[in-house]
């Protein structure tokens, strides 16, 4: 979208971290290959693949919308929820905070990953019940999102 131009705040943060340690500039196409490293499990319901392939989608979309990011990681965290209960056969009524804390007793979710995910529920659930657009950076939504890409269900 040529046409389209950047978000100024979005340019205020590197595109991605080089091989070298270096800051890579902020481009659509620096977006798309920092998302193109996030794994995907080939375990991962084709429902919940389409909802991170969403998610990667809207993130690289932040470029022209800063608030897309947060949008991006709200995906990312339906996705993970979707594959848990999937993964652990649970109804509506299981809370998700139960389902990271399930995730990580049956090590699917390592201590860093379940404090990851935990942090993102809390934050996307502030963001859904908000009277407020909700604040989220480029790198804290990077995380938010690989992280997300890590589960296996």
């Amino acid at each position: 979208m040529a046409d389209r131009q950047p978000d100024s705040r979005s340019l205020n943060f590197a595109g991605d971290v080089g091989e070298q340690g270096q800051p890579m500039p902020m481009t659509v196409d620096v977006l798309r290959a920092r998302t193109q490293k996030w794994p995907v499990s080939p375990l991962t319901p084709e429902s919940v693949a389409s909802q991170l392939a969403r998610s990667r989608q809207i993130f690289i979309d932040g470029y022209y919308t800063y608030e897309n990011f947060i949008d991006a990681t709200t995906r990312a965290l339906q996705a993970v929820e979707a594959a848990l209960r999937v993964r652990f056969d649970a109804g509506t009524k299981v809370s998700f905070a139960s389902l990271i804390d399930r995730a990580k007793a049956e090590g699917l979710a390592t201590d860093r990953t379940h404090d990851i995910l935990h942090t993102g529920r809390r934050l996307r659930n502030n963001h859904v019940h908000a009277t407020t657009l909700a604040r989220l950076n480029l790198v804290i939504a990077a995380e938010l999102i690989s992280t997300s890409q890590q589960i296996d269900s």
